[in-house]
């Protein structure tokens, strides 16, 4: 017998969640739903797929199986019924992180929208582009280092890292009259030691110990946290322009720093065929 549409859709969420009311609640079902359709699997498959931990459930080797077999599955069919979806419609998904779309994008999206008014533009903000496979995306700007880029890289805009605070984390925690001062102050990162990392190194500061302190994965939260004076970050240069002529920031130093980092356009392979993205991909570049 061949198992249930309804089932394995239950068991692949369930297998995402690690929760069976999680699972429930993405399904828009009762979790006793849930945890029915995937006992009368394991009846049906003659093996268990899920092991207990608490409220939690985990997978077992066997789970995990199927889990990998699923997510590849449901994940193919979502796609192909989103992109039938957006062709219908003229759409186009864009997948950005929160300040790419807030500082670069929204400013310019009066203009897209006079140059292509066919196109249904739906921009999906996400901390880390293009990292879930299930996104269902036809474009993702991804934001990285320009060294760690391929060749082929379509660059979108280049960023310089700066050192900022508010000018009264400045005042109050000040003199800083050499980079190497702010060692020992409140620094805040960004999803990784990155941005502080370079910095310090193309302001030629030898880094003896690991650098320590509170990661944010938003950059958003970040400039907010400078801004009230929690402690310094890495600004990126052109991103942070109103925010340093509003004077919600200030730079620390007046460095020059070549270009680290930047975002990429990234065409997804099923969706690089459809006209409305070709356009969309050249109006991005256009901007740049």
């Amino acid at each position: 017998m061949t198992a249930s549409l309804t089932a394995l859709r239950a068991f692949d969420a369930a297998a995402r969640n690690g929760s069976f009311r999680a699972a429930a609640a993405d399904l828009n079902v009762t979790p006793t739903a849930i945890s029915h359709h995937i006992r009368g699997l394991e009846d049906q498959l003659g093996v268990k797929l899920f092991r207990r931990e608490g409220r939690d459930v985990a997978l077992t080797d066997d789970g995990r199986r199927l889990a990998d077999a699923t997510n590849q599955a449901f994940g193919l069919l979502d796609n192909a019924v989103q992109s039938l979806r957006r062709s219908a419609r003229k759409a186009v998904r864009v997948s950005a992180g929160p300040i790419f779309t807030a500082r670069w994008l929204m400013p310019r999206i009066s203009d897209f929208w006079e140059a292509h008014r066919e196109i249904e533009l739906e921009v999906v903000p996400a901390i880390h582009p293009g990292a879930r496979d299930r996104e269902n995306v036809d474009i993702v700007i991804r934001w990285d280092r320009i060294a760690d880029m391929g060749r082929d890289a379509v660059k979108l805009l280049e960023l310089s890292p700066v050192a900022i605070a508010s000018e009264d984390f400045v005042a109050k925690r000040g003199p800083i009259d050499h980079p190497k001062d702010l060692l020992i102050l409140p620094l805040l990162h960004q999803r990784n030691h990155w941005g502080w990392l370079d910095w310090f190194e193309a302001m030629g500061v030898s880094l003896a110990d690991p650098l320590y302190g509170p990661i944010f994965e938003d950059a958003n939260v970040l400039l907010r946290g400078a801004a009230e004076g929690q402690g310094a970050i890495i600004g990126w240069l052109p991103l942070i322009d109103q925010d340093l002529a509003e004077k919600r920031v200030v730079r620390v130093f007046d460095e020059r720093i070549a270009p680290t980092h930047g975002y990429f356009v990234d065409v997804q392979h099923n969706s690089r065929a459809r006209v409305e993205v070709r356009a969309v991909e050249d109006w991005l570049i256009s901007q740049s």
